[in-house]
């Protein structure tokens, strides 16, 4: 039997064709509910502030074991040590399971107090507790998606976390037809419970798809592990140790980062509430956290994915001493993150009334504030990289540091702007204050990581791609005022951006930013051998 592994190009191919599916069905249930009559805004406010609790929790039990099994799994096969791999993930798997169990115990026993005396929003108690089971669930198929990563087999990540977010949305919309039809539920607090529901229900679909792909894999794992070399016994406890002691540092920055989206929707809500009462704070903190964020996530999420397909490749090559294919990948990566950043912004920030009127018929309100948060993805995908980067080489410091320093900003800045009864007041004050932190996290992950690694940074072709945004965008405005005065202005919109994507595109090619041919050839990995 002849196997390969994933080159970085397949893996990136991968996540990317994933993440662009996910995040069509995101869009489609984020589209569902917040048009629906009986959710609107303020189901967005309640579903955003469970998930964040729920968020924290996942900080702490899971969000930094994927990265950390794949970079440890990723050093050890790149050596050739495939038992030595395979035990990182049994190990791996054993010691999530019980931190899992406790994380569900715990969020499912506190949403009482979590929702009254934390956030004081009490219509979120039933959310949380929707959200209990998945604690332990996405700790599980954490540790399956960093040995899957680690082995460059990044293509079952991507269907896994494709068919979470297929069921994750055909549950919503059946689970909620079937509440405000048949039983006739129009309260906004269980049906934002019943959509938290959902993600728990898609997370056991997700974790058997996993489980059943492992099964089909264990010939092939257990002849890796017979014809394992460089594999040097290693007693239980240091093992768990050495999995804490690079789980734990990963983790730190997703879990302030999360703390500080916690303390985010605290200081919105206080800020808010003593201007414009609990009411009216709770739809503007919906508009901000529920709509715009999830229109400023979808870019974002391919840089994200470009991030994890850093780590175990950088890992790889760093203990090979392949210093040049690190600064590639860099570059590539980059690059492949601003193709999709700098046309993203552009395209908010000059259609963002429009299309919060297509996307939200029935709850329109943010165009301002979109506006000022579609900067921020520039900076974010930036620094994302970035991170990636600095986590594949070993170095976790800088990356908790910047963001515990960008919470500590975004706090501050909120506690300034937020009361300000002017343009920088109020709501996009938070839209502001995130922004300006972004920046600043950007810019002491790049000073830093230039410290660690002399990399050369293809200003050029970065100087090329904002070029073709520019012409992207104009041509896109100029076909949009001619064409509206006869058309819809919805379908002039949809008809100026596709002719103006197809420029774009055609620009990237004529200027060849993108080298395919040496991004196809950017794999560490060897043939494994036939039988």
């Amino acid at each position: 039997m002849n196997k390969r592994k994933e080159t970085f190009f397949q893996s990136i191919a991968a996540l990317m064709l994933s993440q662009f599916i996910v995040k069509i069905l995101g869009l489609i249930y984020k589209l569902y509910l917040t048009n629906k009559s009986q959710f609107g805004d303020e189901g967005n406010a309640i579903t955003t502030a469970a998930f964040q609790v729920y968020s924290l929790l996942l900080s702490i039990t899971s969000i930094g074991v994927p990265g950390a099994v794949s970079k440890l799994v990723a050093e050890r096969t790149a050596v050739g040590d495939h038992k030595g791999a395979y035990k990182i993930f049994r190990i791996s798997l054993g010691l999530f399971s019980i931190i899992g169990i406790i994380g569900s115990y715990v969020l499912f026993c506190s949403a009482h107090i979590i929702a009254n005396e934390i956030i004081k929003m009490p219509e979120v108690e039933l959310s949380v507790i929707a959200l209990s089971p998945s604690v332990f669930l996405v700790s599980i198929i954490s540790v399956y998606k960093g040995y899957f990563n680690g082995r460059e087999k990044m293509s079952i990540t991507a269907k896994a976390q494709t068919y979470d977010q297929l069921t994750k949305t055909f549950v919503t919309i059946v689970i909620i037809e079937f509440a405000t039809i048949v039983s006739k539920i129009t309260n906004t607090s269980s049906i934002s419970s019943m959509a938290n529901l959902a993600t728990t229900i898609a997370n056991i679909i997700e974790f058997g798809y996993l489980y059943i792909f492992y099964r089909k894999e264990l010939g092939e794992i257990k002849y890796e592990i017979i014809t394992s070399v460089n594999y040097t016994p290693v007693r239980m406890i240091k093992t768990i140790k050495e999995i804490i002691f690079t789980a734990v540092p990963m983790s730190l920055a997703p879990f302030i980062g999360t703390i500080g989206r916690n303390i985010d929707a605290t200081t919105i809500m206080g800020g808010l509430q003593s201007k414009i009462g609990y009411e009216q704070a709770k739809l503007q903190y919906g508009i901000l956290n529920g709509k715009v964020d999830t229109l400023i996530n979808f870019p974002l999420s391919f840089s994200g994915t470009l991030s994890v397909a850093l780590i175990p490749g950088i890992a790889a090559a760093k203990s090979k001493g392949k210093l040049e294919e690190v600064e590639k990948r860099i570059n590539l990566s980059l690059l492949i993150g601003l193709l999709i950043a700098l046309p993203s912004t552009a395209v908010f920030g000059f259609y963002a009334d429009s299309i919060l009127k297509l996307l939200f018929p029935n709850a329109s309100a943010g165009e301002v504030i979109l506006q000022i948060s579609s900067l921020s993805i520039i900076f974010i995908t930036i620094e994302q990289t970035l991170r990636g980067v600095l986590i594949g080489i070993g170095d976790n410091k800088i990356p908790i540091i910047s963001i515990t320093f960008g919470v500590i900003i975004k706090t501050l800045l909120n506690k300034i702007l937020i009361p300000m009864d002017i343009f920088i007041g109020g709501i996009n004050g938070a839209a502001i204050s995130n922004l300006i932190s972004h920046i600043l996290m950007t810019i002491l992950c790049y000073i830093w990581l230039k410290k660690q690694v002399n990399i050369k940074i293809d200003k050029v072709k970065i100087i090329k791609l904002i070029i073709s945004t520019v012409i992207f965008i104009i041509c896109s405005r100029i076909i949009y005022k001619v064409i509206s005065f006869k058309l819809n202005i919805k379908i002039s919109m949809l008809i100026a951006l596709i002719l103006g994507i197809i420029i774009y595109v055609f620009f990237v090619i004529v200027l060849k930013i993108i080298d395919t041919k040496q991004l196809k050839t950017l794999s560490f990995r060897q043939k494994k051998a036939n039988w």
